[in-house]
């Protein structure tokens, strides 16, 4: 039971205590960085869910019990009285926790999945009857439109498309910023996180962590895509056709992922900062995330400690 313990306090501490503070960290100088920190609460999260099914269903003392049994002798006397009195409870909990947030996830799934792909088709066959192949460049579609616009649409032969406004409204430099911008999104394969992403906040609506991430991921993978970007081109090519596409733009619908969205000024300012200072904001954002890590462990000890001080309390 001591593993067991340990390992829904540390679950519990990320789920609920990771978001606030991963939100307070500052990723924009190192997207990837806050990506990976998400990303892994939530794998942290869904492996402490699985390994304490795996530890109630284990025959005999699960791997690491004995061990943790060394550091909490007055847990001994308790624990079989606790396995007598939920022996009969203990493999209806272990399917349950197994087959119904499965399920739920495997709808979900299915669902997202659907319905992306009727997106997609339909808005393929749009592009194919309004747009036209660009010859300059690999999937690449242009529009006749006049409002300055450019995203990237993902799934097997992905592709971005382009107005002809934006073409009218920036420089080679600046175009070429824009399309390396899209493209960032498609070979990091962004759309496929963010919807993976988006189905565990729908299926799982009631873990903090899960609902939190969505939005959290969708600012780390454009400033992921404008940093790639910026790196291929240069900074103030993409920072200037940014802030040409904002005000030519402005009330134009914003998608997904798109090219101008809501942190367009956190972006702004991301490009815009000189290398030393983006050098020494990734440095802090790396301290914060080691400081991050140390939530589960920590939760994990202090849930263990106090389960055998009361224990002990109870014995005397």
């Amino acid at each position: 039971m001591i593993v067991i313990t340990a390992l829904l306090a540390a679950g519990f501490a990320l789920a609920v205590a990771a978001p606030r503070v991963l939100a307070r960290i500052d990723f924009s100088a190192a997207p990837r960085i806050g990506m990976a920190a998400w990303l892994g609460a939530i794998a942290a999260v869904m492996g402490s869910a699985v390994l304490v099914l795996i530890a109630l269903a284990w025959q005999g003392d699960p791997p690491g019990e004995r061990a943790a049994k060394a550091l909490a002798r007055s847990l001994a006397a308790l624990e079989p009285l606790v396995i007598t009195w939920t022996a009969g409870l203990i493999m209806p909990v272990v399917l349950i926790g197994m087959i119904v947030p499965t399920g739920q996830l495997a709808r979900i799934a299915i669902g997202h999945r659907g319905r992306e792909a009727a997106l997609r088709r339909r808005h393929s066959e749009l592009i194919e009857i309004l747009g036209r192949a660009d010859p300059a460049g690999a999937r690449l579609v242009r529009l006749d439109h006049p409002i300055p616009l450019a995203y990237s649409v993902a799934g097997r032969g992905g592709y971005v498309v382009v107005t002809d406004g934006l073409a009218r409204c920036l420089t080679d430099a600046q175009w070429r910023a824009v399309l390396a911008h899209e493209n960032a999104h498609l070979r990091g394969f962004h759309h496929h996180i963010l919807g993976a992403c988006q189905i565990l906040a729908r299926a799982f609506g009631w873990v903090p962590l899960f609902t939190a991430t969505p939005a959290a991921m969708a600012t780390l993978l454009e400033l992921a895509a404008d940093r790639t970007a910026a790196n291929s081109t240069d900074p103030q090519s993409l920072y200037t056709a940014l802030r040409t596409v904002a005000a030519h733009a402005a009330g134009a619908p914003a998608g997904r992922l798109g090219l101008i969205d809501a942190d367009l000024a956190t972006r702004l300012e991301c490009l815009a900062a000189a290398p030393e200072s983006r050098s020494a904001a990734r440095c802090t954002a790396a301290a914060m995330l080691v400081a991050t890590l140390s939530l589960a462990p920590l939760a994990a000890v202090v849930a263990v400690g106090s389960i055998t001080g009361l224990v002990g309390l109870i014995a005397a």
